[in-house]
């Protein structure tokens, strides 16, 4: 099966010192999503990770 690999660029993380997200929290969100070989970036909100190709049904 191909994977296929995307960046999220979330807007508003950490920006300001208000509302901080910590980013194992964040990658722990995309994670029970069921993304896989989830990482982000420094503190910027920014995620990169993969999910399988669902092919279309015939």
């Amino acid at each position: 099966m191909v994977e296929t690999q995307y960046v999220a660029l979330l807007r508003g993380i950490n920006v300001g010192g208000n509302n901080l997200t910590k980013m194992i929290d964040l990658k722990a969100c995309f994670e029970k999503m069921g993304l896989a070989e989830v990482a982000t970036y420094i503190q910027s909100g920014n995620v990169l990770f993969s999910t399988p190709e669902k092919t279309k049904p015939d």
